[in-house]
């Protein structure tokens, strides 16, 4: 079959010769169609930052597809059903998995980093893993629900628990951040603010639904001027972010940090933290749960995110398209991989569907 495979010396190719997956007991066969472009999958191939469990293995961990075959023993799916699939797979046996926590489970696996990937025409998961879609929601929304929006809608919902009436800033709405705004007022938030430095990005977010969206300096100044918010989500992972989203905080608010780096974090004088009981929290990744949520949201059109997804590619071009995630050209939140397109499909044929 074929397949864009991640070699021992970094270098990604899309083969024709990769083996078929046969799915084992408790496995489902999916036929793969859309699949996301993930910054992670930017850090295995050009920047060499992160480093996938083994290799040669496929890369992409944010899939739609059908089922194409039953394992032994599996019950509840069917052939042909469409279905996401929930990138991580755990053990369902440690205490972290028995309280809910699966995402930080102590043997996790990702799909396309420490397990075989989906950009290919084939994978082989556990049936746990896959969530049914309903025919109200497109393939390609389908498949970034699974991890860019499902990841989004832990920050907001889980771990700001943003609710109505609630007044909250974006800090960093190019990426995971631009769902968060959609979630946000979704989820009946009174007041969302975009704050990026990048103009496409605050007209994304606007377009999102954002009630305002300013670049940095001007967004901390508006916030606090207007005695500031309850919930702070910050994308970015930059040290000076995670501050500005701390000190933007009204008394008692939350500030949910999503964005990944390694500087350390400044969360301002503790005597101002402490008196004004601010929150700090971290986020990381997703339950099935929310991947179901946004799922739903999103087939109910309670949810509408009309720049999560900026371009459809072939898999012939998914290395074109890590170079675009890397530079920011990329029209919208994700570029999504076409598994059936060929190489030479007009884009008007590929499509956003």
């Amino acid at each position: 079959m074929r397949a864009a495979v991640l070699d021992e010396s970094g270098e990604l190719t899309v083969r024709d010769d990769w083996p078929e997956p046969e799915p084992k007991a408790g496995e489902v066969l999916v036929a793969l169609e859309k699949v996301g472009i993930c910054g992670s999958d930017v850090h295995f191939v050009i920047d060499k930052s992160s480093k996938t469990s083994y290799a040669p293995i496929v890369l992409g961990h944010e899939p739609y597809g059908r089922v194409a075959g039953l394992g032994e023993g599996v019950t509840g799916v069917e052939v042909g059903d469409r279905v996401a699939i929930l990138p991580l797979i755990t053990c369902m046996e440690c205490d972290r998995c028995l309280s809910g926590k699966t995402r930080l489970c102590k043997q996790r696996l990702c799909i396309g980093a420490d397990a075989e990937g989906c950009w290919a025409d084939f994978t082989t998961v556990p049936a746990r893993n896959v969530v049914p879609v309903p025919d109200s929601l497109s393939d390609t929304l389908a498949a970034v629900a699974t991890d860019s929006v499902a990841t989004s809608h832990h920050s907001v919902a889980t771990q700001g628990r943003v609710g109505p009436g609630m007044r909250v800033a974006v800090w960093g709405t190019g990426g995971l951040g631009l769902s968060a705004v959609g979630i946000a007022k979704a989820l009946g938030a009174e007041q969302v603010v975009a704050v990026d430095p990048r103009e496409e990005a605050r007209d994304w977010a606007l377009l999102t639904g954002a009630d305002a969206a300013y670049e940095p300096e001007e967004g901390f100044a508006k916030i606090t001027e207007q005695g500031g918010v309850d919930v702070a989500l910050e994308f970015v992972g930059r040290a000076e972010t995670v501050e500005k989203a701390v000190r933007s905080l009204d008394d008692g608010g939350r500030a949910v940090i999503t964005g990944v780096g390694f500087e350390p974090a400044n969360a301002g004088r503790i005597m101002t933290f402490v008196l004004r009981e601010r929150e700090l929290v971290g986020s990381y990744g997703h339950e099935p749960s929310d991947v179901r949520r946004s799922i739903e949201l999103l087939a109910s059109g309670e949810l509408v995110l009309p720049k999560v997804v900026g371009d459809v590619i072939p898999l012939a071009d998914v290395r074109k398209g890590l170079d675009r995630v890397h530079t920011g050209d990329t029209g919208g939140s994700r570029i999504v991989v076409d598994i059936k397109a060929c190489a030479d499909t007009d884009q008007d044929q590929v499509g956003l569907n």
